[in-house]
């Protein structure tokens, strides 16, 4: 398994370069680093969500975090595997691809195209994620349901989602930037938004299930967390779409 991660990471950064000296585009092989720099904080999202990967891999590192279960404390292990942490640029590449989309004149960022791509954002991180689930290396530690009956995956999918879009909208303004440039700017991006999407946006969500509050109020705390990543896209698609933008990206 990491063997095959592994080779088609190697292939993803061969046609990244093939594409830097094609196109002289290194934003390809940046945002590329810039996934591997966010899956670093895979371990604390895990704390978080309460979702955990397949012990057996090796792992890149481990983080220990003391938890209260009822009266007990005990010291949860979250790792973050070596599969997951190469294999990380897969969570870039719809943004690569229509980044490369654009470059080519193939997509426009319209406010409409914005909303459909954010769509297609969340069906393709949807997919991926039933995939490595079904493959036995992703295991949500509690209730697969979340309050009002929302799949965990489906939220899941929704944050990476916008997640995309912010880089999508970072890669697109930053297009014509040089390579140091893109190093100081594009590669810390996605690590950011990580922090923005899934340690802000979903706060209103994950501090209502680690209290263990009642039913009601987590239920505001998923709706709260739906409200700030809808607002999210919304910022994010109409921001693209304004003329001025239109002017810088051209």
């Amino acid at each position: 398994m990491a063997l095959g991660v592994i080779l088609f990471t190697l292939l993803a950064y061969g046609l990244a370069v093939f594409l830097w000296l094609r196109e002289h585009a290194p934003t390809y092989i940046v945002a590329l680093l810039s996934a591997h720099v966010a899956a670093l904080l895979s371990p604390f999202w895990q704390a978080l969500y309460g979702f955990s990967y397949n012990p057996t891999m090796a792992a890149v590192y481990r983080l220990h975090i003391d938890e209260r279960l009822q009266s007990l404390t005990r010291l949860q292990e979250y790792a973050l595997p070596q599969p997951v942490f190469f294999g990380a640029w897969l969570s870039l590449l719809p943004a690569l691809v229509v980044f490369y989309l654009y470059r080519h004149r193939w997509w426009f960022p319209t406010y409409v195209t914005n909303i459909l791509t954010f769509s297609l954002f969340v069906a393709y991180h949807l997919l991926l994620e039933l995939i490595i689930q079904r493959q036995g290396w992703l295991l949500y530690l509690g209730n697969v349901l979340l309050p009002l009956g929302v799949p965990q995956q489906l939220l899941s999918a929704l944050m990476s989602g916008l997640l995309s879009l912010g880089v999508l909208a970072a890669l697109l303004l930053t297009r014509r930037y040089s390579l140091t440039s893109l190093l100081w700017i594009v590669l810390p991006i996605p690590f950011a938004l990580s922090l923005l999407v899934y340690g802000l946006l979903g706060a209103p969500l994950y501090t209502a299930l680690l209290l263990q509050a009642q039913s009601w109020a987590g239920a505001i705390g998923l709706l709260g967390t739906l409200g700030l990543v809808f607002s999210g896209v919304h910022i994010i698609a109409g921001s693209l779409s304004r003329p001025a933008d239109w002017r810088q990206l051209a």
